[in-house]
């Protein structure tokens, strides 16, 4: 289920590699794979598992948990399953 995608996007500033439909940077749960916050595929996964797993159903809940990452998202968070935490007890209503 996609609930939130590419023309959703609050930013338009992503690099958009290709990337095979099993790679584990787009694809799966969020794990031990590293995470880049310039690729506009990965954001758009890790931001759509996010909002699958925690049951958001809105775009705009998308945009922040984006805005989230894009802007404060700590350089030594480099793997997805480190952003998920971070975002979980970062993000606020």
């Amino acid at each position: 289920m996609i609930l939130f995608s590419r023309r959703n996007l609050h930013y338009s500033d992503y690099k958009w590699s290709v990337y095979p439909h099993n790679d584990p940077h787009v694809n799966g749960k969020p794990d031990g794979t590293s995470f880049n916050r310039e690729e506009g595929n990965e954001m758009v996964y890790l931001v759509n598992r996010l909002m699958i797993l925690w049951d958001y159903r809105f775009s705009n809940t998308g945009n922040k948990i984006e805005k989230l990452i894009h802007d404060k998202l700590p350089a030594d968070i480099l793997v997805q399953e480190e952003v998920q935490k971070w975002v979980k007890s970062n993000l606020k209503f």
